[in-house]
């Protein structure tokens, strides 16, 4: 186990009289685990100095308060962060808003006091390492901008932005028999074609094309695009594309949501499953409805017009009855309820997948969730909990 070890210490401060602290430290360390740095840090650009991209773990040490601006700049490495406070020199005041921090930004982070609450923990975060290197390498993309209604999103996780001009590019780049190669097969098995006409269907394979193309070009774990804004120039949505992506194994979310993009990539990641990102579009006492216009290809399917715009491609998928469970993700903290998927639903009146989810006091549930888009897995509420809460959030499990 490879440990990162970074002093604090405030521009105020005389180093002097921290050196024989931090060197006793450095040195108990050292007889346990593989360090690397040890260097006192006051400011941004001093961060700068230290590379801890080879470490497995990174220990600070604020020796001082005053000195979390530039302590907090390690969250660049997106490592596990281990906070060392003392009962002077306002050490636990500054670790413990550093830990918050980095707790905001779904970095593990935790806070010791003595050397073997540190081992103790250096050694924790060893068992979960394969788990964490997951989590915290994620790669992720937004295509566009989030759409502006989605006023609750809070995402601090880093992210590629991919303009929607330069996915134009890539659109373009595309031909029509591209398009429509990569949706034969797509046509063939559906139960029925509603409103898309050739052309149409054409348009959602080359979407499917180019987002192939930057998938692969970007190495991106998963994406999120924003898809409403591709309704005035292409006259198209890429609802089609999404349900593909998301059957075949890579998470892709609509409406630019980063947050519903991250549950759909844990819940591939961690439990090999695809995710149903949705509106709760109605409510009852024991019930959920949850409609959209894409869906991942797993049962039998029509396709439809997008159901706001009637441009396009959506899909009405007749996702498969049984237990499932229902997640929203917003920064740290989670909702999780376990479901079952009872039956379709079919207005005219809705987007174009419905869903009807039982659910035990869904008014409970709706009072206490955290926005509009959720989740719908195939996976089992309690262990959905379990992960998420070892990965650092904070779940309420319904």
């Amino acid at each position: 186990m490879k440990v990162g070890v970074a002093f604090g210490i405030s521009e105020l401060a005389n180093p002097k009289a921290f050196e024989k602290k931090a060197s006793e430290f450095l040195m108990n360390l050292a007889n346990e685990f593989e360090i690397e740095g040890g260097a006192f840090v006051s400011s941004k650009s001093e961060t700068k100095e230290v590379d801890f991209k080879d470490v497995d773990v990174i220990v600070l040490y604020p020796l001082t308060g005053g000195t979390e601006n530039a302590l907090k700049e390690f969250a660049y490495y997106r490592k596990p962060v281990i906070l060392f406070g003392d009962s002077f020199n306002n050490s636990i005041a500054a670790a413990i808003e550093l830990r918050e921090y980095f707790r905001d930004r779904l970095i593990p982070a935790t806070l010791v006091k003595s050397f073997d609450e540190l081992k103790a923990a250096i050694l924790g975060y060893d068992d979960m390492k394969e788990m964490l290197s997951k989590f915290l390498n994620l790669r992720l993309g937004l295509i566009g901008r989030t759409s502006v209604w989605l006023i609750n999103e809070k995402f601090e996780l880093p992210y590629v932005h991919i303009s929607l001009k330069k996915f134009y590019e890539y659109y373009e780049s595309t031909t029509e028999a591209e398009g429509w190669k990569a949706i034969e097969e797509i046509i063939a098995k559906a139960k029925e074609i509603k409103e898309p006409q050739r052309e149409d269907l054409v348009k959602a394979g080359r979407m499917y094309v180019a987002l192939r193309k930057i998938i692969d070009d970007y190495n991106l774990d998963g994406f999120a695009i924003g898809c409403f804004e591709m309704l005035n120039k292409l006259k198209a949505t890429p609802c089609l594309a999404l349900a593909m992506f998301n059957a075949e194994g890579i998470p892709a979310a609509c409406e630019g949501e980063l947050n519903s993009l991250l549950g759909m990539v844990l819940i591939r990641k961690f439990f090999d499953k695809p995710a149903f990102m949705g509106n709760i579009a109605d409510y009852g006492e024991n019930h959920i409805i949850l409609a959209h216009c894409t869906a991942p290809l797993i049962s039998d399917y029509i396709l439809r017009s997008h159901f706001e715009s009637g441009k396009g491609v959506g899909v009405a998928v007749s996702l498969p009855r049984g237990k499932a469970s229902l997640l929203k993700i917003r920064g740290r903290k989670v909702v999780v309820a376990g479901v079952e998927v009872v039956e379709q639903e079919k207005s005219e009146h809705r987007c174009r997948t419905q869903m009807k989810l039982k659910i035990m006091e869904a008014k409970d549930f709706i009072d206490g969730t955290l926005g509009n888009h959720h989740l719908l897995a195939y996976v089992d509420s309690e262990e959905l909990a379990d992960l998420l809460s070892e990965l650092g959030f904070e779940v309420m499990l319904y």
